[in-house]
């Protein structure tokens, strides 16, 4: 992507990369620093909800973090505003990052701690063993992922740049 992202921007990823298809976070984080560049930070947290609190603060954030949700499909994209949308109940009830990222909004609340925006991509996935694969389902949702997270960040810095030189 070419063109400045106005603000402070990150890309944060949630997960463990040798646990199936709780790897999809860190997975994205890699292809979005090789598209992106130096235009956006991109942060690896595996599970850290404290870190995340003031990795997140103030600046806009998209977060990207696989969830087991109860009813929905292996595969499936779960896309909201952190800030105006409340996690759907079926989402991860417990979590392998110690608390839930639904707790951490609520402490980040508490704190002042919030982020300026919060773009959250849970992928939902179903293989969280140690040295397991992605998913096919939960791969190729992290492609539409990463696709609609270039476009929003393109949006971010007013569209696509200008190629008409006249």
């Amino acid at each position: 992507m070419s063109g400045a992202i106005p603000g402070s921007w990150a890309i944060i990823s949630l997960g463990n990369r040798f646990r199936g298809d709780d790897s999809v976070g860190p997975y994205l984080l890699h292809r979005l620093r090789v598209r992106l560049g130096d235009a956006v930070d991109c942060l690896e947290n595996g599970g850290d909800m404290t870190r995340l609190l003031e990795d997140w603060k103030g600046r806009g954030v998209c977060l990207v973090d696989a969830v087991v949700a109860q009813g929905r499909d292996l595969g499936e994209i779960i896309h909201l505003d952190g800030l105006t949308e409340t996690l759907p109940a079926g989402v991860c009830t417990t979590s392998s990052h110690g608390f839930t990222l639904a707790e951490a909004l609520e402490l980040a609340h508490l704190l002042d701690s919030l982020p300026d925006k919060l773009e959250i991509y849970a992928i939902c996935g179903s293989n969280f063993a140690t040295g397991a694969p992605l998913s096919p389902a939960v791969l190729a949702a992290a492609k539409k992922v990463e696709q609609e997270i270039l476009q929003y960040l393109a949006q971010q810095a007013g569209g696509p740049p200008c190629t008409n030189n006249r």
